[in-house]
């Protein structure tokens, strides 16, 4: 008897809290405790958000930037040769105009000493 004496009293006093009520500013607290860490969440993640995006833009940037290079790079791989081809053409041309002048001098020597 007196065992459950004792256990009636140790169950009581466990369930006596599940019978109080929460009153306003209890409630107030809570919402207060809760928005808190809500923000500072919401702070945080941001945060990291932010961080992520600018490491992802430096990347984009500097892949933009390598291929703007070999752009240029290949730009000026075909222009130089192309260049120089033309330069040379150009070049032949007058050697073979001049070859032509020489040879029309060589005949009117010739043909007038």
């Amino acid at each position: 008897m007196k065992y459950i004496t004792i256990l009636t009293m140790l169950l009581s006093v466990i369930v006596l809290p599940a019978y109080s009520d929460l009153t306003p500013t209890d409630l107030d607290k809570i919402e207060e405790i809760v928005k808190k860490a809500v923000t500072e969440s919401e702070k945080r993640t941001k945060d990291y958000v932010d961080v992520r995006f600018d490491s992802v833009d430096k990347r984009m940037t500097q892949q933009a930037n390598i291929t703007y290079a070999l752009m240029a790079l290949i730009a000026i791989a075909i222009g130089v040769p192309a260049w120089r081809s033309q330069k040379d053409r150009s070049l032949e041309r007058k050697i073979e105009a001049l070859t032509q002048e020489i040879e029309k001098l060589k005949k009117q020597r010739i043909q007038s000493p």
